[in-house]
C-alpha cells in the first residue's frame, strides 16, 4: 500500500483511499509541535534556573565575602543603579565587609525571565549582619528585606550579571513566595 503511492500528486480524493495514512501524518505533526514547543519551554526554565543559581551563589559568596570570586560574576559592562562599575563596586564590598561582620544573606524568592542571551531578574533578600546566624533565630532578630533587579546577558555560554539595583522594602511589599520561605526560616516568627 504505502510503498507505491505517490504523496506528490496525492489529492483529496486519494484521502478516502488513504484515511490510515491522514490520521498518522496529522498525529506526526501534531506531535513534532508539541514535541518543539516542550523543548523551547524546557530550555527556557533550564536558563532561568542557571540564572538562580547563579544568583545563590553570588549570595554564598557574599556571605564568605569573596570579592574577588562575587566580581567574576560580573559582566565587564556591569554597572549599578547608581553608575558604579566593577571598580567602584569593589570599594564598595570591600567596606560592607569590613564594617559589617557577620553577614547573613537568605536569597528569598526569586523571578526570572529569559529572552535568548538576556535575562531579568527580581529577587528578596533578607539582609543581616551581627550575632551569629543560630542567635539571630533565637532572638528574632530577622534584618532588612531588599528587592534586587538584575539585568544579565550570557556570552560565551556563561551567564554575568550587566546592572543591579535595590532598594529596602517592608514585609508586606515581599514577592509572593517570600512570606513561604521565611516560615521555613524562621518559624513562628511571622
Amino acid at each position: 500500500m504505502g510503498a507505491d503511492l505517490n504523496l506528490k500528486n496525492l489529492n483529496i480524493s486519494d484521502a478516502k483511499k488513504y484515511p490510515g495514512l491522514i490520521i498518522r501524518l496529522v498525529a506526526l505533526l501534531v506531535f513534532a509541535v508539541f514535541s518543539l514547543s516542550w523543548s523551547q519551554s524546557c530550555r527556557k526554565t533550564d536558563e532561568a534556573g542557571v540564572v538562580k543559581d547563579l544568583l545563590r551563589t553570588v549570595a554564598g559568596l557574599s556571605e564568605k565575602k569573596d570579592i574577588s570570586r562575587i566580581m567574576g560574576y560580573l559582566s565587564p559592562e556591569y554597572r549599578d543603579f547608581e553608575g558604579r562599575n566593577l571598580e567602584q563596586t569593589t570599594r564598595l564590598l570591600e567596606y560592607y565587609f569590613e564594617n559589617y561582620p557577620g553577614i547573613a544573606i537568605h536569597l528569598l524568592d526569586i523571578y526570572v525571565e529569559v529572552n535568548g542571551d538576556r535575562a531579568e531578574a527580581e529577587a528578596d533578600l533578607l539582609l543581616s549582619s551581627g550575632p551569629l546566624e543560630t542567635l539571630r533565630k533565637m532572638v528574632g532578630l530577622i534584618g532588612s528585606y531588599y528587592r534586587f533587579n538584575f539585568s544579565l546577558g550570557k556570552t560565551a555560554g556563561r551567564w554575568k550579571i550587566i546592572y543591579a539595583a535595590w532598594r529596602e522594602v517592608d514585609s508586606n511589599s515581599l514577592l509572593p513566595g517570600s512570606r513561604a520561605i521565611l516560615k521555613k526560616i524562621f518559624p513562628g516568627q511571622l
